[in-house]
């Protein structure tokens, strides 16, 4: 059974994540100045996320990405438990990048808030840690 529900469940909690990394006053800075925009194709359940310098987008977009990742709700959950790192998941093809992946590693230092909130926002939405 996947960790999320439901589309909308994924969406709120992945989706906040990403909100919250943008609103960051000194990560997200960093995040913008970037330019980056990154598409996440997810399956288990079916959903696209789109990350970008001006917000967080779901569903079918009209944005050029930057780097697009396929993964499914369940590696999201464990990359951001801490339980699997973007090296690992790339080697083992849990998760499928196109694009350039060395502008996606200078960013994941921006990411500890997010993996450091993560478990509280586990929590709220009762899922599993």
């Amino acid at each position: 059974m996947a960790v999320f529900k439901d589309t909308a469940q994924m969406y709120e909690v992945l989706g906040g994540l990403w909100k919250q990394l943008i609103e960051h006053p000194e990560n997200g800075q960093k995040f913008k100045e970037s330019g980056l925009t990154v598409k996440y194709n997810l399956s288990d359940p079916e959903g696209t996320l789109w990350v970008t310098p001006d917000g967080v987008f779901t569903g079918n977009q009209d944005l050029k990405a930057d780097v697009e990742m396929t993964l499914s709700g369940d590696t999201a959950h464990k990359f951001w438990l801490k339980e699997l790192t973007l090296p690992a998941a790339l080697a083992r093809r849990l998760i499928v990048s196109k694009g350039p992946m060395s502008k996606v590693m200078k960013l994941l230092p921006l990411l500890k808030p997010l993996h450091d909130l993560y478990p509280t926002v586990c929590e709220k939405y009762n899922l599993p840690r």
